[in-house]
């Protein structure tokens, strides 16, 4: 989807299969299972339906114009590659440069989920709360999405019941207490916490977001990576996978792991039908969440997890990841009945607005 040239003509990145064979190509990149080539508009075999994440709705409705969040993202991106020359063993090859990823492919297998790797959601965050013994309870997820913000829920403001603050942020961990996991996490303290400003606890959990200001810009390592914001409204994927530190049952144990599960995305009429008599939305399913589980019952988030991300990735690039959702709440954990989470497409103005002003 990335504006290319080949031969001195403009093109798009596009899978081979999907351009016309040509004595020569260009290579963008490579998916897990051809080349992703740059493809001449006059080459272009057929016109892919939908939007996907390269083509968001929100750019096409400006005339093409890149929101500021989307022109981040593109330089985030370039930390997740390394740039590696290649020809062929010809007379007079051409070389090509190809963008290679750093990191290990996501395996999309928190309540029926995995462990994570280190290194393998550097855009993770825990937020945590200081103890009088002077540890930290991390009880709350969220996720890196520039040098200074991280993007989380509001209802975490005032997570415990003393309403005691947050105080950090630990960036980079996959253990919260062991030191031999091979992470490299660090810390970083809140300088503020902004909740949206339509958020009411007495209006029930919508506009469930908030953001996090820190007081030091963030040191960007192989662990530690800002995550992008998805742009479309419309989603064209079907499964998300989420992330967190969370409980591994309801009522249960807190993972000192990183897990991860992926999860389905379900009509926002489903959920509308099993939250009917839930006092958290007492005006319904709005089309600023999101419905997301597994009917089947057994994989899911839980209480710890509030806050933390739901994210795809592209097929190009897997070291990428994009924020679709926010774990907001939901019921039994592990249930048939999806939880909900806060849609982040729908606030992509009141984020840039704070973090990119």
């Amino acid at each position: 989807g990335e504006p290319c040239k080949h031969q001195g003509e403009s093109g798009v990145c596009r899978p081979y299969s999907k351009c016309k064979r040509g004595n020569r190509i260009t290579v963008c990149s490579y998916s897990a299972t051809e080349a992703i080539v740059c493809c001449p508009q006059s080459q272009q075999l057929d016109n892919p339906g939908g939007f996907s994440i390269a083509t968001p709705l929100s750019s096409l409705n400006r005339g093409g114009s890149e929101r500021i969040s989307e022109k981040k993202c593109n330089e985030y991106k370039e930390l997740t590659t390394d740039s590696v020359a290649i020809s062929a063993l010809t007379l007079n090859p051409t070389l090509v440069k190809i963008d290679v990823p750093k990191c290990d492919m996501v395996v999309k297998l928190i309540v029926g989920g995995n462990v994570t790797k280190p290194g393998e959601f550097p855009h993770m965050a825990a937020i945590g709360w200081r103890r009088p013994n002077g540890d930290y309870s991390f009880d709350c997820g969220g996720s890196l999405i520039s040098e200074y913000f991280v993007l989380t829920a509001a209802h975490c403001y005032a997570e415990t019941d003393d309403g005691v603050l947050p105080s950090i942020v630990r960036l980079g961990d996959q253990s919260l207490v062991r030191q031999d996991d091979g992470a490299e996490p660090e810390d970083y303290d809140i300088l503020r916490f902004i909740v949206h400003p339509e958020f009411k606890w007495s209006a029930g959990k919508y506009n469930d977001l908030a953001l996090i200001q820190l007081t030091e810009r963030v040191i960007f390592t192989n662990f530690i990576r800002p995550a992008c914001l998805y742009q479309s409204e419309a989603l064209n994927v079907r499964t998300a996978i989420a992330t967190g530190f969370g409980l591994t049952e309801d009522f249960g144990t807190k993972s000192d792991e990183l897990r991860k599960v992926a999860l389905n995305i379900y009509s926002n009429d489903l959920c509308a039908e099993r939250y009917r008599s839930n006092r958290h939305i007492r005006q319904g399913i709005r089309n600023t969440q999101m419905c997301v589980g597994d009917l089947a019952g057994g994989k899911d988030t839980c209480q710890g997890d509030s806050g933390g991300p739901l994210q795809v990735t592209q097929q190009e690039n897997q070291c990428m990841f994009f924020i679709v959702g926010v774990t907001s709440f939901g019921q039994v954990c592990g249930s048939a009945t999806p939880a909900i989470y806060t849609k982040v497409s729908q606030y992509l103005d009141w984020i840039e607005s704070v973090v990119w002003e």
